[in-house]
């Protein structure tokens, strides 16, 4: 699908396209969402660029993702989509910047796109060349990420109020527990490649836009560049918090298992002695003199209670039970 953002008296107008043979000379934003090769084909004769196809986006070297091409900066970047339905896989998302026009090319649908377009609706004079549009993407995208760090931070904040509750009014699920917290960490590190994506993204554009950054403000750019800091740390810290409470998690398990081996332990130990008793009367030889008594009975029945009574007590003497 191709849509295209031009500039109408002061404002961004959207429009989705089905042919493409020229672009306007008002257009100054054009986004690719799953392209197919004739759509390619129609925006690189438009456009004048080369379009990176889906298996170019893949690659994972810089000279791939970061390059310099006729005139144009190709920066392509890891985002993180599917996070709603708790199914977070990673994405590419590539932006060619022209002296004419940005042109975005993803294939899912972005949350920070979303965001963007409602914002360009409220503030369309602050976004009206290729460069401040570029800058503003990266923007969300970031904000994006931002808003999940805080959605995880919560949720990791209520699982550790779960695990150390001292009433324990309900028990608590600790193998849900450590499934959350491992949903958690795998998010967390999808978020962690999206931001070392940003920051090379920030840190190429910065380097090779110098000279045609028209009407970005340097203090914007600071801006992004410092909150994709500030966020990495976050990351980095989140991460630290879901190691120990799943240390903390494991723990208390093996706290639970050890009272639990602990009962059958001492279960065992009281019953051996009446146990040893009842076996050797239990036997069968002919000269037991006890087996005659009348009182026989009664007192095997005794010695078997007297001897697991004195390792109980035993065990409440030296705070064991």
């Amino acid at each position: 699908m191709i849509t295209i953002y031009s500039l109408e008296n002061g404002a961004l107008a959207r429009q989705v396209v089905d042919t493409l043979d020229a672009l306007p000379d008002n257009v100054v934003w054009v986004d690719l969402l799953s392209p197919d090769q004739q759509e390619e084909r129609l925006v690189e004769a438009a456009v004048g660029v080369d379009i990176p196809t889906r298996e170019e986006l893949a690659e994972i070297e810089d000279s791939s993702r970061f390059y310099d091409e006729d005139g144009a900066i190709f920066m392509t970047t890891t985002v993180v989509m599917g996070i709603a339905d708790r199914r977070p896989e990673n994405a590419q998302l590539t932006f060619v910047l022209t002296p004419r026009c940005l042109v975005t090319v993803r294939y899912a649908e972005l949350s920070a796109f979303r965001q963007f377009e409602s914002k360009i609706t409220r503030q369309p004079s602050a976004l009206t060349s290729s460069h401040p549009l570029f800058v503003g993407l990266a923007d969300a995208v970031v904000d994006r990420i931002a808003d999940v760090l805080e959605s995880v931070q919560v949720q990791l904040q209520a699982l550790s109020r779960r695990v150390f509750d001292e009433r324990k009014t309900q028990r608590t699920d600790l193998q849900q527990v450590i499934q959350q917290l491992g949903q958690h960490r795998s998010l967390l590190s999808q978020l962690g490649e999206s931001l070392f994506s940003a920051s090379r993204l920030t840190a190429f554009y910065r380097l090779h836009a110098d000279d045609s950054r028209h009407g970005v403000a340097k203090g914007s750019l600071k801006a992004l560049e410092r909150d994709v800091r500030s966020l990495g740390e976050h990351q980095a810290r989140l991460l630290g918090d879901i190691a120990f409470l799943l240390d903390a998690t494991l723990g208390l398990i093996n706290i639970e298992q050890n009272a639990i081996i602990k009962v059958f332990s001492i279960a065992a130990v009281l019953f051996l002695p009446p146990t040893l008793v009842g076996t050797v009367y239990g036997m069968n030889f002919e000269h037991m003199p006890e087996l005659g008594w009348l009182l026989g009975y009664p007192m095997a029945l005794g010695m078997m209670v007297v001897s697991a009574i004195i390792p109980y007590a035993w065990f409440k003497f030296r705070d064991w039970l």
